[in-house]
């Protein structure tokens, strides 16, 4: 079954065009990265698969069924959003934050439940001994696992993030990626798994992680498939207007991308 699927969609904002006539069909399990250069449209398609946009033409369907169609809360039921930026002014401990995202299933109160759920993905995300922690004293690599934290206590069967390592060192972000390895191919609330989509900027490193990649250019997918079919010379020399060497990584076989000075 397709998890996410856009139908000819076309969005913007006030009346400026950003995606024209994107298809997509994104399989249960899929661990798909969405890249290209800056102002291709990611962030737009990642926010109209999160419901947060709405298409000017054509239909987004989650799970098969028309998105138009759910509510709010049920959506939130389905898909865990992790935004590329989170302000917290007030002094929230980390527990607190990550509790927020049972809010589609709590009543008047939390029960036992929502605080067993909300530890389990402080744990899957390394971050439960830094529960009683004010967000504010933690370090940014921290921070947006608890934010994915957050996103988890939702209980998601579609996991969506924009650019989640910006900004981050090389030690975090493979941390964040193989946090994401592991909740696609192990952590599953369904029979093929929890199905990540994100947008990234760095090609080599969502080039290892992702089974497939979505290139964008101009508001368009100008390439779909797996890293060694997407991430071709000729292409990503046309599409970024660069110059690049790609080669072989020597431990995952994937595509190494070397940019070369002019």
């Amino acid at each position: 079954m397709n998890a996410v699927e856009l139908r000819e969609v076309s969005a913007g904002y006030n009346g400026t065009p950003v995606l024209s006539n994107i298809s997509l069909k994104v399989k249960e399990g899929e661990f798909l990265g969405i890249i290209g250069p800056n102002g291709a449209g990611k962030s737009t398609l990642l926010r109209v698969i999160a419901g947060t946009l709405t298409p000017s033409k054509g239909e987004v369907f989650i799970n098969e069924k028309r998105m138009r169609k759910y509510r709010r809360k049920e959506l939130a039921k389905i898909e865990g959003v992790v935004p590329q930026q989170s302000f917290f002014s007030l002094p929230f401990k980390c527990f607190d934050i990550v509790l927020m995202g049972r809010f589609p299933y709590v009543g008047w109160r939390e029960k036992h439940e929502d605080y067993e759920i909300a530890t389990r993905a402080m744990k899957l995300t390394e971050t439960y001994e830094s529960k009683d922690r004010l967000i504010q004293e933690v370090s940014g690599g921290e921070l947006q696992r608890v934010r994915i934290a957050r996103a988890l206590a939702q209980e998601p069967e579609i996991l969506l993030l924009d650019e989640p390592t910006a900004h981050l060192d090389i030690h975090h972000e493979i941390g964040i990626f193989e946090i994401l390895k592991r909740l696609n191919q192990v952590e599953r609330s369904s029979p093929q798994g929890l199905t990540v989509i994100i947008t990234s900027h760095d090609l080599n490193t969502v080039g290892a992680y992702a089974k497939v990649l979505a290139l964008l250019k101009n508001g368009e997918i100008v390439k779909l498939g797996a890293p060694g079919e997407v991430l071709e010379k000729s292409l990503i020399e046309e599409v970024y207007h660069a110059r690049v060497i790609i080669k072989e990584h020597p431990a995952t076989h994937t595509p190494l991308i070397i940019p070369i000075a002019e």
